[in-house]
């Protein structure tokens, strides 16, 4: 439900926003706004895409676990749909969530928010070899929530 309500009052906001614009420009410059933006938008998405999925497929190939990179690639998602949809908030809202140092905040803001809420967990894995050898070292965070502890070795196909 609140879901629907959020999407009713962009609608709303929308509506007022392109409407003021429309009275301050005009109605042709407003819609060849609307178009630029969206243009805009489209080429950010291709490349703030590409380079998303370039990441995230590294990430992989190295052995390591995506977390950032997926989270960037579910932002770049929400700014692409935000982009499509006509309206001069929702491309504000969609343009920063493509912009590299704006997705960081927002990312950041976002996991930040999940961890107070209780919707995340945080998993603490201390290595047997490596630089996270030595819990007393200080390497990892205070924990807040549910921690599960455990134990690993590095895969066997990569040098060390």
């Amino acid at each position: 439900m609140p879901i629907l309500a959020g999407l009713a009052l962009l609608v709303v906001v929308e509506i007022v926003a392109i409407a003021a614009v429309a009275q301050w420009i005009g109605i042709g410059w407003t819609l060849l706004a609307l178009l630029g933006l969206s243009l805009l938008g489209g080429l950010l998405l291709r490349q703030q895409g590409a380079r998303a999925w370039r990441a995230f497929s590294g990430a992989v190939a190295e052995g390591r676990p995506p977390a950032r990179e997926a989270l960037d690639g579910v932002l770049i998602l929400i700014g692409a749909l935000l982009i499509v949809l006509p309206g001069f908030v929702s491309d504000v809202l969609g343009l920063l969530c493509l912009l590299p140092p704006t997705r960081r905040l927002i990312g950041r803001a976002l996991v930040g928010w999940a961890l107070t809420r209780g919707r995340a967990t945080v998993i603490r894995v201390r290595s047997t070899r490596g630089p996270l050898a030595d819990p007393g070292a200080g390497a990892y965070p205070p924990a807040r929530g549910r921690v599960i502890e455990g134990e690993i070795d590095p895969p066997r196909n990569t040098p060390r």
